[in-house]
């Protein structure tokens, strides 16, 4: 298919032809990483804004958990941050299963997520994960997929390894077979927007959603090739796209890649 040819072309080629389940691939995506200003600029606001819901959420003292943080640098501008990720690797200060994190009761101020709760297999372990940890008042920053239909259509053929299905029954994933691979980039869109009242009635007695937007630093995501494409734009037009980016925020439902959830244990 054109569309697959075309996704090989643009391909980074360090990252072509490496599993995506590889380890090798978190050193490669650390080089991608620290190459390319654009993904990089796009990063920081992801981290500036979770940071910020943070601090304005959650009013409790505790330990700041990181999940999948892979070969991000949020530690360096969140020195207080705890780095955590399901395999080792250089950065990480935790090896932690979201669903059964080895962390104490009532320990955690709040746990940050960039593009992990759609690999967890069983959500619901990771919810009663978060009533044990968290501190009451305390919470989650997700970031994931956005559901509309520009964001829909861009995960849906970005990638080969993962799928995008609004329409599946459940929350379980079943084809998920490693870090990286068989998740469904809907499953945010699912649990918290099309099952919002099942969520509710399942687990707002103890956990509420607190807020819900969309980021605005897609443009730069996007061409930037993200950690496995080729950039599309060169880096000194940064300003450039993150003003557009500005412009274009009262219709951000429509265009973001990448919604933000807010989680918030009740007290």
């Amino acid at each position: 298919m054109i569309v697959n040819q075309l996704r090989r072309i643009m391909y980074e080629p360090k990252v072509r032809d490496v599993p995506v389940d590889d380890n090798a691939l978190l050193g490669i995506h650390g080089a991608v990483l620290r190459e390319k200003p654009l993904l990089r600029s796009a990063f920081e606001t992801f981290y500036t804004d979770m940071a910020a819901y943070c601090d304005r959420f959650f009013k409790v003292p505790g330990l700041e958990v990181e999940l999948g943080t892979g070969v991000g640098f949020f530690k360096q501008m969140r020195p207080q941050l705890k780095t955590s990720d399901v395999r080792k690797g250089p950065n990480i200060d935790l090896e932690l299963d979201a669903q059964a994190m080895d962390l104490p009761d009532a320990s955690v101020r709040c746990v940050y997520a960039i593009n992990v709760f759609h690999h967890l297999p069983e959500p619901e372990k990771f919810f009663s994960e978060l009533t044990r940890v968290l501190q009451p008042g305390g919470g989650c920053v997700l970031v994931e997929p956005n559901g509309e239909f520009f964001s829909a259509l861009v995960h849906r053929h970005l990638h080969t390894d993962e799928h995008f299905d609004p329409n599946a029954e459940g929350w379980k994933t079943q084809d998920i077979a490693g870090p990286l691979s068989g998740a469904n980039q809907a499953l945010s869109y699912i649990v918290f927007q099309r099952d919002r009242e099942e969520f509710d009635r399942k687990w707002g007695d103890k956990l509420e959603i607190v807020h819900q937007g969309h980021e605005l630093n897609s443009l730069r995501y996007l061409l930037s090739g993200g950690l496995n494409f080729r950039s599309l734009a060169p880096s000194f037009m940064t300003p450039v796209i993150k003003g557009l980016e500005l412009a274009l925020s009262p219709l951000s439902r429509f265009w973001s890649l990448h919604q933000v959830i807010v989680i918030r244990k009740r007290a």
